[in-house]
């Protein structure tokens, strides 16, 4: 068993995406990386095919379906002791990683990013206000970040949220912490440091999915065994 699985989503972004799939593979040699192409039309599979072959697991939605649609794809076939997701233009660098990996092996069951300091356009502004005003307490979670693109569970802590989970756009972050609370996982923030990563790619569109999806989340029938 491989210690670490990295998963990837990914949507028309291949410079960004192999340059940093480098960085992981220089510093994390023996890591199962899982790339999730989103449906991208800027020819990422043919890049990541042939840059590295075998050496990265690459799989490719025929149609954009979200950011939870495509966590769910890469959680299930990941064998790594412990599963990190992170967003591909990797805004919290190897170090980043390597934060939440080390309370991984301390024996945590779920690690997720915390920020301190924000690189926010307006979209953004907006959208971090209304998951503390409202997303957060309608859902009732507690932790200080929701959104920070770096979380990590240990494999069996893992396999079981994907399994629970439905969301398939941007709420999957909401989702997970939901479940974790239902499921009385405790979660352990780590402060991680943003960098002036790539233009976001929250719209006001996303943001109606996320609402909308925040009540799906709350009124969902979990069958929790």
């Amino acid at each position: 068993m491989k210690e670490l699985s990295l998963i990837i989503p990914t949507y028309n972004r291949k410079e960004e995406l192999i340059k940093n799939i480098f960085q992981v593979q220089n510093t994390y040699p023996g890591a199962e990386i899982i790339i999730v192409d989103d449906g991208s039309s800027d020819g990422t599979d043919r890049e990541i095919n042939h840059v590295f072959g075998n050496a990265v697991i690459y799989l490719r939605n025929d149609k954009n379906q979200g950011k939870g649609a495509s966590l769910r794809q890469g959680f299930k076939i990941a064998t790594g002791k412990f599963l990190i997701f992170t967003d591909d233009d990797l805004p919290y660098g190897l170090e980043g990683i390597e934060l939440v990996l080390s309370e991984l092996k301390k024996g945590k069951p779920v690690v997720i990013g915390e920020r301190d300091f924000f690189y926010d356009n307006f979209l953004k502004k907006l959208g971090r206000l209304s998951f503390n005003l409202f997303f957060k307490p309608f859902l009732g979670i507690k932790t200080k970040d929701t959104q920070a693109g770096i979380k990590g569970f240990s494999q069996e802590v893992a396999k079981k949220l994907i399994n629970y989970s439905f969301i398939d756009h941007f709420a999957i972050d909401l989702e997970i912490l939901a479940l974790c609370q239902k499921l009385e996982y405790s979660m352990t923030g780590v402060p991680v440091k943003q960098k002036d990563s790539l233009p976001t790619s929250l719209s006001l569109l996303n943001l109606l999915y996320i609402f909308i999806d925040t009540f799906r989340i709350k009124f969902h029938h979990y069958e929790i065994h």
